[in-house]
C-alpha cells in the first residue's frame, strides 16, 4: 500500500468514526429532549402535589382547630358541672355533719324515762 492509498484509508476511517460520533451525538440529543420532556412533567406533578399537599395541611389544621375549640367548650362545661358537683357534695357534707351533731344530742326516750 502506498502512501496516498494508507491517507485515504486512514482519512475513510476518520470519517467513519466522524459519523459514528456524529450518530451518537443526535441520539444524545434525543436522549436529552425525551430527560427534558420527563424533567417537565415531575416538575409539573411535583407542583400538584404541592398544591394538594398544602390544602391537606390547611384542612388538617382547621380540622384541629375546630377539635380544640370543642374541646375548650367541653372542658369548661366539664369544669362548671365538677364545680356544681363539688358544691353539692359540700352541701351534702354539712348536711351529715348536722344529722350526726343532731343524733348525738337526741336522748333515747328510754333513758329519760329511766331518769325520772
Amino acid at each position: 500500500m502506498d502512501i496516498e492509498e494508507l491517507h485515504r484509508v486512514v482519512v475513510q476511517g476518520f470519517a467513519s468514526v466522524r459519523d459514528r460520533f456524529d450518530s451518537v451525538d443526535a441520539r444524545l440529543a434525543t436522549v436529552e429532549e425525551r430527560l427534558t420532556a420527563v424533567d417537565n412533567r415531575l416538575t409539573a406533578v411535583d407542583e400538584r402535589l404541592t398544591n394538594k399537599l398544602t390544602a391537606v395541611d390547611e384542612k388538617v389544621e382547621s380540622g384541629f382547630a375546630a377539635v380544640n375549640q370543642r374541646i375548650d367548650v367541653l372542658q369548661s362545661h366539664t369544669d362548671a358541672e365538677f364545680g356544681r358537683v363539688k358544691d353539692a357534695l359540700t352541701e351534702h357534707g354539712r348536711q351529715l355533719k348536722d344529722i350526726r351533731a343532731a343524733l348525738d344530742r337526741k336522748v333515747d326516750r328510754d333513758e329519760l324515762e329511766a331518769r325520772h
